[in-house]
């Protein structure tokens, strides 16, 4: 039986909102049913994007709102996409007919407005991960998107937050958040957490990826690093040939959010023609498929194969390696993999086990 695939962090709720049919087909992002099918994605996270430009008042409730459109696609699917928490759910979503099992998460601290009662309202909707911080610093926590903040990693506040989301069985993500915050979440944290959908600073040497250290530190508490496969985050030629081209990623999206963040469905198109403009910049120095399993071996290298796994970013990023065009991909990557040298047991674990342990443990 062919391994199955995790993959730990689909912006697709995003693409869901905008129209997005993903039993019919969605040729305009990465994910649909079919695709899904054809990549062996057996569990896929999708993670409810809450830009940091939103007011507080709007945060949590764009969480919400993007959950919602979760279980409207689960719905609607015919028992294809399956809502899932725990592995044990997994395993029976997928035993019962499902092709893939969703398991939900949000993305940026800022949804919960500094209340650890939204945060609990989030864990009773199903979340199962909530990402600290996005590309701006929150009153409490530091994120990698800022080069200063007032204070160091996690204030008290922000300690109080990983201490609950250990609790309530949220994992904690630390990808996008400064190595102070990595640092502090290592000190406190009981229970495994990750860097959902991250890539290995050694590589390529940018603020958003982890350092050795964040590894390092991910790994001694026993959680894992899904490797992104956004070229910008594998590849320092890209990512200078962007830096010069298209400036700072997350300024450019941030000023369309600005512009258009009422707009929802404006907002998604505008994001398209940003991606397909970018592509089209960007083909000369794009990378190949290759670039992600070096990130994942220099992660079983560093660290050992109980650590690494995939965040591809899919329906979050708007370029991606080459022979890589959407979920579809996976089969190719896991190829990739042994073709290197790795086990067929190892390629498992990466693939498939590590994430669903780390699921079983934070509950």
């Amino acid at each position: 039986m062919a391994i199955r695939v995790a993959d730990l962090h689909c912006d697709t709720p995003l693409e869901i909102r905008g129209g997005a049919d993903l039993v019919a087909g969605h040729p305009e992002g990465h994910v649909d049913l079919e695709r899904l099918e054809r990549g062996g994605v057996g569990l896929a996270v999708f993670a409810c994007y809450v830009a940091p430009t939103l007011p507080r008042g709007l945060a949590f409730a764009e969480a919400e709102d993007l959950l919602d459109r979760i279980d409207g696609a689960c719905a609607a699917s015919g028992g294809r996409i399956a809502k899932a928490e725990t592995a044990a759910d997994v395993d029976r979503a997928l035993a019962s007919g499902a092709a893939t099992a969703v398991v939900a998460a949000v993305e940026n601290g800022h949804a919960i407005e500094e209340d650890l009662g939204k945060l609990e309202r989030l864990r009773l909707r199903g979340v199962r991960y909530l990402t600290l911080t996005h590309s701006r610093n929150l009153s409490w926590a530091a994120s990698s998107g800022e080069t200063s903040c007032p204070f160091e990693g996690l204030t008290p506040f922000g300690e109080k937050v990983v201490h609950a989301m250990n609790e309530m069985g949220i994992v904690v993500d630390v990808s996008h958040a400064h190595a102070t915050t990595v640092r502090d979440v290592a000190r406190i944290a009981r229970r495994p957490f990750i860097a959902s959908h991250s890539a290995a600073a050694a590589l390529c040497p940018i603020a958003r990826n982890l350092d050795d250290d964040g590894i390092r530190a991910v790994a001694a508490s026993g959680g894992v690093v899904g490797i992104n496969f956004f070229p910008g985050f594998l590849d320092p030629a890209y990512a200078e040939a962007q830096e010069s081209r298209i400036g700072d990623l997350f300024e450019v999206l941030e000023e369309v959010e600005r512009e258009h963040g009422g707009d929802a469905p404006r907002r998604l198109e505008e994001g398209r023609k940003l991606a397909a403009s970018m592509r089209e910049r960007m083909a000369a120095v794009r990378p190949g498929i290759g670039r992600i399993a070096d990130h994942v071996l220099h992660v079983v290298r560093l660290v050992g194969d109980d650590h690494a796994a995939f965040g591809s970013d899919f329906d979050g990023v708007p370029d991606l390696p080459g022979e890589v065009p959407d979920c579809s991909a996976f089969p190719r990557i896991l190829r990739d993999l042994r073709a290197r040298g790795l086990s067929e047991a190892s390629v498992e674990k990466i693939a498939w086990r590590n994430f669903r342990r780390v699921l079983d443990e934070n509950r």
